[in-house]
């Protein structure tokens, strides 16, 4: 990621983090409508889920500046997601619904901010993918 782009998403989820909470519950909501075979993947009561959600992207956004430290965070959930036996396709529906959810949320979200989300999300998947192969 350029130094543009990480500044794009670092603004972008400081303008969302009082409100994290709340997105996460959405981003959930979504994912769950558009995709509802994943449903069974989580807990019926899916609060402590929501709440572990945002704080991932919360590390990992202030991850982005550094890239070992953003790699070590990844690859730590690519090795948890690993034994739910997440899909290269639920990688990417929930990039979908990700920049879905923070489109409406964050009143700054611009075709910029758009693209440097997705450059982001596609990273952070490609390397959870990567250390869940091992």
């Amino acid at each position: 990621m350029t130094p543009e782009e990480i500044d794009l998403v670092t603004a972008s989820a400081g303008r969302v983090a009082p409100a994290l909470g709340a997105v996460s519950a959405d981003f959930y909501a979504r994912l769950f409508a558009a995709h509802p075979e994943v449903r069974g993947m989580f807990p019926a009561d899916n609060t402590g889920q929501e709440a572990k959600f945002a704080a991932s992207i919360a590390a990992i956004v202030e991850a982005m500046p550094d890239f070992v430290a953003f790699a070590d965070r990844t690859g730590q959930l690519g090795r948890l997601h690993a034994a739910h036996r997440v899909t290269a396709g639920q990688y990417s529906a929930v990039g979908a619904v990700l920049l879905e959810t923070l489109a409406e949320a964050d009143p700054g979200f611009d075709d910029a901010t758009r693209a440097a989300w997705a450059t982001a999300y596609d990273l952070l998947a490609e390397s959870m993918q990567l250390a869940a192969r091992g």
